[in-house]
């Protein structure tokens, strides 16, 4: 059985040849857009601040900052590509941004009792496979079950993206499943350099709905025989260019 997710999921719909490339051959691009690494360094200082706290320690905004510039700098590589409009140092700046917008909302950080800070969970599907359930930050308050998610893009999420995102949909269903169909949960997407949240509240059906499409697709998958390169905008932002056939000799690992 194979352990799914939206981040699978939604690159087999982007494109095939990529996914093929990746979950089926197994190869690790060493290639990554800035976007991507902006976004884990953002994550990890969130997650400090937090497992922090379980310790009884409240960072300063200076030791989360501190903590977010060393991880970017200890962690950049030359394979990082670039095709936004914004240079390697405006795009630490506005990760720094995202950081001290949180940080001045949110503190001192006591709105939500924490469950869970980027959890790794599995939730088991009825087909036998696998969904995995990575939370960025998963809370209670009032009997109320938070799956909270941070956004560092530069695109603000609509409520109907939120009222269609099949990816916290599916980490609320893994929130009933475990701790009952009864419980009320809450999707927010922290939206960091707009300062800002977008929330949604799913039924039970609109959940058990979403499965049976995750599912559909898993079968489509699972019975896909041609894996295509599929040529789109995104191909821009693609880790896998030095192998597609679209962008010169696929067997190549020349530079993006």
């Amino acid at each position: 059985m194979t352990n799914y997710s939206y981040s699978r999921i939604n690159q087999f719909d982007n494109c095939p040849f990529a996914y093929n490339l990746h979950y089926n051959e197994g190869y690790d691009s060493p290639f990554e857009t800035i976007e991507a690494f902006a976004g884990k360094r953002v994550h990890e200082a969130l997650e400090k601040l937090y497992l922090d706290m379980e310790d009884d320690k409240l960072d300063s905004l200076e030791e989360v900052l501190g903590f977010y510039h060393s991880r970017w700098d200890s962690e950049y590589h030359e394979c990082i590509i670039n095709p936004s409009d914004y240079s390697e140092a405006e795009q630490e700046d506005l990760g720094a941004e995202c950081i001290e917008r949180y940080y001045a909302r949110f503190y001192p950080f006591d709105s939500l009792h924490i469950a869970g800070i980027e959890t790794e969970e599995l939730m088991e599907l009825p087909d036998g496979n696998s969904w995995y359930v990575r939370i960025d930050k998963f809370g209670f308050k009032n009997g109320i079950f938070y799956v909270c998610d941070y956004k560092t893009g530069n695109r603000m999420k609509t409520q109907f993206d939120a009222d269609t995102d099949v990816q916290l949909a599916m980490y609320g269903l893994w929130v009933k499943k475990r701790y009952g169909k009864d419980k009320r949960v809450i999707l927010v997407w922290h939206m960091l350099k707009f300062d800002r949240d977008v929330t949604s509240e799913r039924s039970n059906y609109d959940l058990e709905n979403i499965e049976r499409k995750v599912l559909s697709k898993i079968r489509e998958i699972e019975s896909c025989t041609e894996w295509n390169p599929v040529k789109s905008p995104l191909c821009r932002w693609c880790v896998y260019q030095h192998k597609c056939p679209f962008f010169g000799d696929c067997d190549s690992d020349q530079s993006l």
